[in-house]
């Protein structure tokens, strides 16, 4: 499969589509989306150029979606798209679908699906398109290029939205990501601090017991964590 994404949402209606293509802008893998409003617009679109992934309705207006799976010639994997839950398990029976999509659609889902199919894509090894790693640095992708960030360095990582802000002392890198998704890969001396930041324990200037300061940074402490990160430092009586 290509590095980016070339994308096809087959549904007839227009708010979906656009709803779809805005998501699939905020994806840097995403090359570009285009749309047909019908089954025989799609399958035509699928002869004529290359497709990388399909968003496909259920409920088109000249066929059903499982109708249009079963006539597509090609093995392009396929995102089903319903107001109809109960295909999903039934969509399952079909080799080229990865996931569906439940009307109403959300950012955060349909991210996930879009995943699925990197992850396809690889090899039998773990390395994916976002986060390669190793006992000493990472590298992350940002925008069309992966960067290097070595362990040492970082002083904490920042959630923001879909988005995972990598930060030194020289510079902030923006990766889309989630916080789960890079949490298990870090070294032990990094500790969740709050719901929105992981912490370089081993950059810690100063710590209280509502938050603790990283070079020019102060952070909170959330309570739920405030014991584990205390218990860490080995003050946890004196806070």
């Amino acid at each position: 499969m290509n590095s980016q994404l070339r994308c096809l949402v087959i549904d007839d209606d227009p708010l979906i589509c656009d709803l779809i293509k805005h998501f699939c802008t905020k994806i840097p893998q995403v090359l570009y989306c285009i749309s047909a409003g019908t089954g025989r617009d799609g399958l035509q679109v699928l002869s004529s150029q290359e497709i990388n992934l399909i968003f496909l309705d259920y409920n088109l207006p000249d066929m059903k979606g499982e109708y249009l799976l079963e006539l597509k010639r090609n093995k392009v994997p396929v995102i089903m798209v319903t107001s109809e839950s109960e295909f999903a398990v039934k969509s399952y029976d079909y080799d080229d679908v990865l996931d569906f999509l439940v009307k109403p659609l959300s950012y955060e889902r349909f991210y996930k699906a879009v995943s699925r199919t990197f992850n396809e894509s690889l090899s039998a090894s773990t390395t994916s398109e976002t986060i390669i790693t190793n006992p000493e640095f990472i590298f992350i992708k940002d925008g069309t290029k992966k960067v290097k960030v070595n362990f040492e360095d970082l002083l904490f990582l920042k959630s923001e939205g879909n988005y995972i802000s990598f930060v030194t002392k020289e510079k902030s890198t923006l990766s889309l990501m989630t916080s789960k998704e890079i949490e298990d890969k870090l070294p032990t001396y990094f500790r969740r601090v709050h719901r929105s930041y992981i912490v370089n324990l081993k950059k810690v200037d100063s710590v209280s017991s509502e938050e603790l300061s990283i070079s020019k940074y102060n952070i909170p402490i959330s309570q739920k964590h405030r014991k584990e990160v205390l218990d860490y430092i080995g003050d946890s009586e004196n806070l």
